[in-house]
Order: structure tokens, then sequence, then C-alpha cells
């Protein structure tokens, strides 16, 4: 065998190596699950035989409403006070479709029901006292809970470092191709 090809098979065994030995010292924060739920809910108004259609896009919009009160500072404290939720946890909001919300808590210990019902509870607290202030009725209706682990495996990651090794090496051979190293 030439001495350039020795050479190229040993950079990659090495780096296939040194990446592997990489990945071993940092695979318990990749492998570390993480939780989430969910919470899938409707907005609507409450309504006496008023336009369907302007009632509908009202609700849509009050959706909007509420992922902006999830995203200030002070609903997530006041949600952590209320709930003693694990550090670290976080909620946030999403549209789904037209009128239909998504709730989630995402952290890294498991995520009960209880506390998705504590978040659900929260918004309709905010919910309430918009209503009052503003003289109107929106409401969360159709409540579906959901609760999910996310976990990478080992070898998953193993094989990202093995891919990344090699794609290392490639750019190594071709820059000394490139400049006759």
């Amino acid at each position: 065998m030439k001495t350039k090809t020795k050479q190229n098979i040993s950079l990659l065994a090495i780096l296939i190596i040194l990446g592997q030995l990489l990945f071993l010292v940092l695979s318990p924060s990749f492998t570390t699950p993480s939780y989430s739920g969910e919470v899938f809910a409707t907005t609507g108004v409450k309504h006496k035989q008023e336009d369907l259609h302007k009632l509908n896009e009202a609700a849509h919009y009050f959706g909007q409403t509420i992922i902006g009160w999830m995203k200030f500072p002070n609903f997530m404290k006041d949600l952590n006070e209320a709930l003693e939720l694990p550090e670290g946890t976080y909620a946030s909001a999403a549209l789904q479709e037209r009128q239909n919300i998504i709730l989630k808590l995402e952290g890294p210990e498991p995520i009960e029901k209880t506390m998705l019902v504590g978040l659900k509870d929260m918004v309709q607290i905010k919910i309430d006292d918009y209503n009052e202030v503003s003289q109107t009725e929106f409401i969360l209706t159709n409540f579906d809970y959901q609760t999910s682990t996310h976990q990478r495996t080992y070898t998953l990651g193993a094989i990202i470092t093995l891919i990344a090794s090699i794609v290392v090496w490639m750019g190594i051979w071709l820059i000394r191709k490139e400049w006759n190293l």
C-alpha cells in the first residue's frame, strides 16, 4: 500500500477513535431524557346566535393573546410559584389550527397530568380576569392531556459521531489533496 493511503487510513482510524472517545465522555448529556406534557384545547366565545364567522375569528385571535401571555416572563414565575414546578421546566403555547391551541410544559423531570391541569387552570384564571375587564366571554374547552418522554439512544449518538468523524476526515483529505500536502 502507498504511504499516503496508509496515512489517510490511519488518520481516519484516529479520528474515529477520538470521536468515539469524546462521545463516550459527553454521552450522559446527549442521552439524558427530557419530558413534556401538552394540553390540547379549543378557544371559543360564548354567543347567542351572533355571526359565527366573526366569533370564530375572535376566538382565533384570542388564542394568539394566550400565546402572548405565556411568553411574558412573569407568567412563568407565577406558574412556578403556583405549581412548584421542577427547576428548568418552562411553558409555551402554539396555535395548532384556527381555534385550537396547545399549551406545553417541558422540563428535566417527568411532567404529570396534575401539572398540566394546573397550567390550564392558570390560563383559565387569566381568561376570567380578561373577560371581567373587557366584558367578553372567551372560553377554553375540549381539553385533552398528553405526556411524553424524549430520549436519544447511545447508539444514535455513536453513529452521529462516526459520521462526523468521516466528514472531518474527508475535509482533511480534500484539503491535503488540493494543497498537495
